[in-house]
């Protein structure tokens, strides 16, 4: 970890910085993470759940 020197010898104030940033990269990295899990859930719906007329859209049919 690198200390900047804008803060100074007051180490309370230089971990309490270094917290503020970690909690930002988290809710960077949440919010990202909840984009996916809907990215994903609308791609399970649209591949995944058997079609109206009751057929597995999801089955890979061999070409014999």
């Amino acid at each position: 970890m690198k200390y900047s020197k804008d803060v100074g010898i007051n180490w309370h104030l230089r971990m309490r910085k270094e917290i503020q940033v970690l909690k930002d990269e988290l809710e960077i990295t949440q919010t990202k993470l909840t984009i996916a899990e809907r990215k994903l859930k609308k791609y399970e719906d649209n591949n995944i759940r058997t079609t109206g007329n009751r057929q597995d859209n999801n089955v890979v049919r061999s070409s014999r």
